[in-house]
């Protein structure tokens, strides 16, 4: 994922959350979790930043989208705070953190905060569909 890709994931992500009446933040990283690019658009709050770079970043650490961490968290309740351990960040349930893969690959991750978590997650998606790398 480079810039190119991760400011057309930005676009994509404003675009939607403008359509929808919402005020996001938006963070894409890279396959490894490194910070490509954040934005936060007007009227979002000051926290959300973060939130969004937790999400991407825990997209790819975990390689799934974050919100099925909620699944894998119920399933194995002492397997989060295990990985967190070994994390640099929080790892976190919230949906909004959604891989961008080619095959197998995992590319990146685009993290969206600042609307309810089904907008958050549906941003997310535009923007890693914006990033020409999904299959």
């Amino acid at each position: 994922m480079d810039l190119p890709q991760a400011q057309a994931a930005l676009a994509a992500v404003v675009a939607h959350a403008t359509t929808i009446g919402a005020s996001v933040s938006c963070s894409v990283v890279d396959g490894a979790g490194n910070e490509v690019l954040t934005a936060r658009m007007p009227g979002a709050p000051s926290f959300t930043p973060h939130i969004a770079r937790t999400k991407a970043r825990t997209a790819v650490a975990l390689r799934m989208d974050s919100a099925d961490v909620a699944g894998l968290a119920q399933t194995y309740p002492d397997l989060i705070p295990v990985i967190d351990e070994q994390m640099p960040f929080t790892v976190t349930t919230l949906a909004g953190g959604v891989l961008v893969r080619a095959g197998k690959a995992v590319l990146g991750a685009v993290g969206v905060s600042g609307a309810t978590p089904d907008e958050d997650a549906e941003c997310a998606r535009a923007g890693a569909s914006a990033t020409g790398l999904t299959e």
